[in-house]
Order: C-alpha cells, then sequence, then structure tokens
C-alpha cells in the first residue's frame, strides 16, 4: 500500500506542479530516490513522511495534500484504470458507496499483492452514509475523502463529505441531489484507442 502510495503522491505532485517541485519534496523528505516503483516494498510511514514534505514545500496543509491527491487519481487522463475499477461499483454514486466494502476484493483482481485497508459502510439515514477507515497511514482516510469528493462530481451528485477529526477514521457522507449535474459518461467496454 505504502508503495502504491507514494508513487501516486509522485505522480500528482510532478503533474500538477512539475518536476522541480518533487525534487525539492524529495529533499525536503531527506529521499535519496526521486521515483517509486508501485510493486516495491518502502519502510512503513515513509509515505506519511513524504506527505508531509509535500505539505510543506506546498505551503500546504498534509490533509489538503491528501485530498487532493485522491482527487487526482479519478480525474487524471492517465488513470482511467482507476476510474473505472470505481464506476463498477454501481450505476449511481449511493450504488457506489453501497458498493464500498467490495472494494478490497476487487482491486485485488487486479493487482493481488495490494493489501487496501478494510472499508465500511453503515446507512445512517436516507441518503446519509458513515464510512470506516482502519489503516496505520495516517493520510488514507484523507485520499478516501478526495476519491469520494471526485466520484460524487462524476457520478453528478452534490454530496457533502466531512471527516471525524477526533477519531480520524470516520466518514459522513450526505446526498443532497443524486442528479445535481450530468454524470461523465461511462461504458463497460475500454474505449478504442
Amino acid at each position: 500500500m505504502d508503495a502504491l502510495l507514494l508513487r501516486s503522491l509522485q505522480g500528482y505532485v510532478r503533474d500538477t506542479f512539475g518536476p522541480p517541485v518533487w525534487q525539492a519534496v524529495c529533499r525536503r523528505s531527506g529521499l535519496t530516490i526521486e521515483t517509486f516503483e508501485p510493486m516495491l516494498r518502502y519502510a512503513p510511514g515513509l509515505a506519511d513522511r513524504v506527505a508531509q514534505g509535500v505539505a510543506e514545500v506546498l505551503g500546504r496543509p498534509v490533509e489538503a495534500v491528501w485530498e487532493d491527491m485522491g482527487t487526482h487519481l479519478v480525474t487524471n487522463p492517465r488513470h482511467q484504470g482507476v476510474r473505472r475499477l470505481l464506476r463498477f461499483g454501481g450505476i449511481g454514486f449511493t450504488d457506489f458507496l453501497q458498493s464500498l466494502e467490495e472494494l478490497p476484493g476487487r482491486t485485488r483482481l487486479a493487482l493481488a499483492d495490494i493489501d487496501l485497508p478494510d472499508l465500511s459502510l453503515k446507512e445512517l439515514a436516507p441518503d446519509r452514509f458513515e464510512i470506516r477507515c482502519q489503516s496505520r497511514v495516517k493520510g488514507l482516510v484523507r485520499v478516501l475523502v478526495g476519491i469520494l469528493t471526485a466520484m460524487a462530481d462524476d457520478y453528478g451528485t452534490l454530496s457533502v463529505i466531512e471527516t471525524d477529526d477526533i477519531c480520524g477514521d470516520r466518514i459522513v457522507v450526505r446526498v443532497l441531489d443524486r442528479f445535481h449535474n450530468a454524470a461523465r459518461r461511462f461504458d463497460l467496454a475500454v474505449p478504442d484507442a
């Protein structure tokens, strides 16, 4: 999991702010490398340390860095595989939310060695959901907030997505308007290149 987060941070910073900013992050974080390989293993806690380096270089809260990276994973055209994997969760945003508990299993179909944290969903009321995400990576809940925000937009749904800063593992999603905008086009088949 750390390797994918590190590679995603690298891609987010390089795509959004350019290679010189990424190089500054690497120096700030005390890294001896500038490229992370998604299939290698890295020291536990390194992703949190690098994210903190990104936050310091950009002058932003680390929570905002994680959320923006989560949004980048869904919205960047080079990551269409992530969006496609997520969109298989249902035809609407609430269907997608209700399929989140299946996401680790679906992801393992594509990447057998990945160790995603368990997700649990509880419907608190109609159009109000609680998601729990247990992870040793501090920022993973914020990454999930960014992903959920991007997916709500992808489905054309207006929602409020908030984290519980006390526990740090709880996200509350309130769906305000399921048909606020037109959903982005999605086909089951991969479009021809």
